[in-house]
């Protein structure tokens, strides 16, 4: 396969990164060559010993390690080696990466951004000019709202609303996430409830909106004359605690500026003079403190540090991130090409898949069906729904994984191959696996056929390796993938830097809205305004609000009302066997997107849904997988193109029970045998610094990571020190580009037709009562029975055509039941679901000791194995409403036992017909039962099933479906016999298909219908092809498609003979 680069575009701007030290300071820390009598150690220490003592550096370390710059004293205290050995190994990892490595941290690294160009500006002017952010980390300032919020008479002053998290669960209305002021502990238990009473709808309807504290206890008051208003303001202060109610002081993390926005809440706030004051001051001081040139502010800001901690105690008061000002840098358009082939190439390849996900939607569709849409926050409840997906932590789920944890089959396939290619370059000597179009024909090979969709945008993050500028512009360059590759959507990377760039950035940065929004035009995108848990988390999802609407999920909204989605109004239904979200106001399907890049395994389960079933129906891209060879103490790297996947790889293991002298003589014997390069980057995640194999303090800084872990692993520094583009007046710059790129709309079409929720605009009337839970709900013992019989499995069809047929006939003839319908089912487990409605005059206790009696016959005769009886649930959504669904299951029962006469004909060989056909017969007998005319039931079937499909099958059996339909052909004995025989079974459902029909058209034309025709008529032939056929899509599939040739033989032939 030749990639395209189609797939995706870049967009038209790009994030550069890079340390504020040029690398030419590595060199002068740890030259590559020592005069001789020189000493390389000591070269290094003298150099270390003058950059602690530049303001500079100081500064940066104060920023990021206060307690490292305060230990600096004993850079040169040789009366404690000890100590000396620490500092110099803490302060030099962190001179390395002021020089290595690119990503945001404090001061010690910055970002700006660039766009595409004929010809490439990479040189950094006034690289003096720095631009700092420092302001108070999200800890420490949760704990200024928390004093503020746990005093009654100051939250007297302020406004409060209603949670929006809140939702009922019987006579409780339960939370599932509180904030707790950014102080929970790990796994503590998030979730709140109260009961409901009167007073607490009151509450509830009266804070929809912002209302002030005191206006809602006076509401109160009103509305209950005879409660003492002292109990009334206890009790609104008891929901305030428990976050039923949230102050408008808790800042949304939609906004770059939290500090600034606390402030403005309590400025008409009074009996706090002396913390607005501080506050004040620490915005002031943080201003003049951004405004110091890297270098001139130590002292200030220690003393800030000093302020903040004596008012509150926090890990860390500041979070300070650093802008690059130069916004002229510019990469040549030539090289998006290669950037979007590794897009594609990354795409097509992916092995990512979210299989307790997948699981939990099959859980979904066995509890709830294909067509039923669920509350959100009922869903996630363990008691009224399912609960979370396994694997979710905040809660822990109860959910254990259904399928084992073995690799998917594209996975084992691209492992297998990329371990044959490892052993090949092994053997041969190489240090390199190039990939070539062939090869990559290869590993697509082993993924699955089923049509996929690309996700819209992606990110990714890579290097430049070229002699100079001009090299670049000539097309003579290395893009080397960073060990972090990218994020899995455009602007992630952006989210928490977007107030450095300034606001003309605002408009560049919009078109990854308005490309995403193209590509799906019926759905709402929503980014997510979410206040973590741990108060720390929240310095990394503060970010601007950059989509057209919000939710909100335990903070405060930016957007107005009419942009907000309350996760109250947001449903969980499945399309194409994947999750989507509804808001149900809207009646529109909802993305929602995190806009920064928190990890969403480490947020609250509501959250984490929110984002894996936004992104779940989408193909990802993923990093290609070794599999066991990542193990090896050496991989090769992985090149496609100029294009460096991976770099070449080194694990060395050992027993951390050595001496130092131990672990550099096997550091030594291991750099020969696999002919380690000097220079090479110590990566533990995305963490790396770059280290010289030939330098003393660095071995012994491998020396001790191996002696303190146990590994460590090593990854090549590919080209020289000097050979990055990136440049400024002090030298080369260690850089990293991070790119955005958002799917081509002409490439939809290729893999698979998206669909939208709700683009039916199914809405039933305002003035329906819609059905509650309870509804539709028959516990055992009530009018409906319904149970698993577990344990027939090859023998199903025995039982269908013979136990079951003869039980219902008995039990119906003898007034015992009603009506009584299967399905065949797995869960995995292979089984039949029965239902069975009893009659009025008979209780549920005497049909149970008939129905033991019968089980217990089947257990003797060795038909099942075990029996699970259970609640009753019907798909009413899936069949048209709660009025149709009681037609619906008439018409189930009718075709139970149609299927089981056809079963016992088949199986008795009373027919000379093969199954396959039988069903095509009853798959058309059933579009004309529902009242298609030849040439409607072939327009439905044609919509969805290829024309080509199946053809040499149909062709041998033409004729036989032409003598069956076409009342004009001369029949055989065998297919008269066969006719009378078949038709008169089909004759048994066909008065219940046409009464249900009729019901369903009244139901349509009133508007109240929650499905559409079609889709009900292809479910109820889905149904009937699982009790007659089984659990078998692909078999279902050729049925369908043979039923469309029979019906396009059929219409041709009736036109041609008028």
């Amino acid at each position: 396969m030749k990639t395209t680069g189609n797939l995706y575009k870049t967009l038209d701007f790009f994030m550069l990164r890079t340390p504020v030290l040029p690398i030419q300071e590595f060199s002068k820390c740890f030259p590559s060559s020592v005069k001789e009598g020189g000493d390389a150690r000591e070269i290094a220490l003298e150099r270390l010993l003058e950059l602690s003592r530049d303001p500079f550096i100081r500064e940066a370390l104060a920023a990021s390690s206060p307690t490292l710059l305060e230990s600096l004293v004993h850079i040169s205290n040789h009366e404690n080696p000890r100590k000396q050995g620490q500092v110099i190994k803490a302060f030099m990892r962190y001179i390395i990466r002021m020089i290595t490595r690119p990503t945001p941290f404090g001061l010690l690294s910055g970002i700006t951004y660039g766009r595409f160009g004929e010809r490439s500006q990479l040189f950094l002017q006034g690289t003096d000019t720095f631009k700092k952010r420092a302001r108070p980390d999200m800890e420490w300032l949760m704990k200024a709202v928390e004093l503020v919020e746990s005093r009654k008479e100051i939250v007297r002053q302020l406004r409060v609303r209603s949670n929006k998290l809140i939702y009922r669960q019987g006579n409780r209305a339960k939370i599932p996430y509180t904030t707790r002021h950014g102080s929970m502990n790990d796994g503590e238990d998030q979730s709140v409830s109260v009961r409901i009473t009167q007073v607490f709808d009151c509450v509830m309807a009266a804070s929809s909106a912002f209302i002030p504290f005191l206006d809602l206890v006076d509401h109160l008051n009103k509305t209950f004359e005879s409660a003492n208003i002292e109990v009334i303001e206890r009790y609104v202060w008891q929901l305030f605690e428990q976050e039923f109610l949230i102050s408008e002081l808790i800042p949304p993390t939609t906004t770059t500026e939290p500090l600034s926005y606390i402030r403005s809440v309590l400025k008409p706030v009074t009996g706090i003079e002396e913390l607005k004051e501080d506050l004040d001051t620490i915005a002031d001081t943080s201003a003049k403190y951004n405004h110091l040139p890297i270098g001139q502010g130590e002292q200030l800001l220690e003393s800030l540090r000093q302020k903040m901690n004596k008012m509150f105690s926090a890990k860390s008061s500041l979070q300070i991130d650093l802008s690059l000002e130069d916004r002229g840098i510019i990469l040549p358009q030539s090289i998006r090409k290669d950037i979007e082939c590794v897009a594609e190439l990354l795409t097509k390849l992916s092995t990512r898949e979210n299989r307790p996900l997948n699981e939990f939607c099959v859980e979904f569709l066995e509890k709830y069906g294909p067509y039923r849409e669920v509350p959100l926050l009922d869903l996630l409840d363990e008691d009224t729904g399912l609960g979370a997906p396994a694997g979710y932590k905040h809660p822990m789920s109860r959910r254990v994984r259904l399928q084992d944890m073995s690799p998917s089959k594209s996975r084992s396939h691209q492992e297998k191959l990329l371990f044959q290619w490892f052993v090949s370059a092994i053997h041969e000597g190489k240090h390199e696996i190039v990939l070539t179009d062939n090869m990559i024909d290869e590993l697509i090979k082993g993924h699955d056929t089923e049509k996929w969709l690309a996700a819209p945008s992606m990110e990714l993050f890579f290097q430049l390796i070229t002699s100079d500028q001009e090299a670049l512009d000539q097309g003579e360059y290395t893009l080397l993938l960073a060990p972090n590759q990218g994020s899995d959507a455009a602007g992630k990377t952006f989210g928490r830097f977007l107030d450095l760039f300034g606001e003309p950035f605002n408009d560049i940065f919009s078109s990854i809205q308005s490309e995403e929004q193209h590509l799906q035009p019926g759905k709402l995108l929503a980014g997510i305004s979410y206040l973590p848990s741990s108060g720390r988390s929240a310095n990394v999802v503060l970010t601007k609000q950059t989509r057209p609407y919000e939710i909100a999920v335990g903070a405060n909204h930016t957007m107005p009302e009419d942009r907000q989605i309350h996760i109250s109004d947001l449903v969980v239904g499945v399309r194409n066997d994947h999750f989507y979200l509804k808001s149900k106001s809207r009646n529109r399907e909802v993305i929602a997107s995190s806009g920064h890049m928190l990890n969403a395994e480490l947020t609250p389960n509501i959250y984490r849904f929110l984002v894996e079933v936004s992104d779940n129906s989408y193909r990802h891209w993923s990093p290609m997988e070794w599999g066991f060879v990542a193990h090896a103490p050496f991989t090769p790297r992985l090149r496609y193109k100029h294009i460096i996947l991976y770099p070449g790889t080194w694990r060395i293991a050992s027993s951390s029970s050595k001496k130092m002298a131990d672990f550099a003589e096997e550091i030594r014997l291991f750099q020969e045998k696999w002919n380690i390069p000097r220079y090479v980057y110590m990566i533990e995640s995305d963490n790396r610094i770059l280290l010289d194999m030939d330098h003393p303090l660095h071995i012994e800084q491998i020396c001790r990571d191996l002696q303190s872990k146990g590994k460590v692993t090593l990854i090549e520094h590919i080209g020289g020190l000097d050979n990055s583009p990136v440049s400024c007046e002090k030298g080369h710059l260690t850089a990293e580009f991070v790119c955005p790129l958002v799917r081509n709309q002409a490439e939809d079409t290729q893999h698979f037709v998206e669909e939208t929720a709700a683009s039916l605009e199914l809405v039933a009337k305002e003035n329906e009562q819609q059905p509650t839970k309870a509804d539709y709900t028959y516990l055992p013992g009530e009018s409906w029975f319904y149970a698993k019989l577990y344990g027939i499995n090859s023998r199903q069809n025995e039982f269908i055509g013979g136990y079951w047929e003869e039980f219902v006939r008995k039990h119906q003839d003898n007034g015992t039941i009603l009506q009584a319908y299967f399905i065949r089912y797995a869960d995995p487990d292979k089984h039949l679901r029965v239902r069975f409605e009893l009659s009025k005059n008979r209780t549920a206790d005497g049909f149970l000791s008939t129905f033991h009696k019968w089980t217990e016959m089947l257990l003797h005769e060795g038909m099942i194995a075990r029996v699970v009886i259970d609640t009753y649930e019907p798909e009413i959504e899936r069949y048209g409403g709660s009025k149709p669904m009681a037609w619906a299951e008439r018409m189930f029962s009718c075709d139970s036992e149609v299927t089981a006469k056809l079963v016992h004909l088949i199986r008795f060989n009373q027919v000379s017909l093969e199954e396959d056909i039988i069903a095509t017969l009853s798959v058309i007998n059933l579009l004309y039962q529902f009242g298609y005319h030849e040439k409607d039931a072939f327009n439905l079937l044609n919509r969805y099933f290829d024309v080509k499909e199946y053809l040499e099958n149909f062709r041998k059996e033409r004729k036989f479906f032409l003598q069956w339909f076409a009342s004009d052909q001369e029949i055989s004995q065998s297919i008269q016999s066969n006719l009378q025989a078949i038709e008169s079974i089909f004759k048994i459902r066909r008065e219940a298909v046409k009464q249900y029909s009729h019901v369903l058209y009244e139901h349509e034309t009133g508007g109240l219908s929650t499905n559409t025709r079609e889709d009900i008529v292809f479910s109820v032939i889905h149904m009937h092809l699982n009790r007659l056929l089984g659990i078998d899509r692909d078999r279902e599939r050729k049925i369908m498609i043979m039923a469309r040739h029979a019906l396009n033989s059929l219409v041709q032939y009736r036109g041609n003979r008028q």
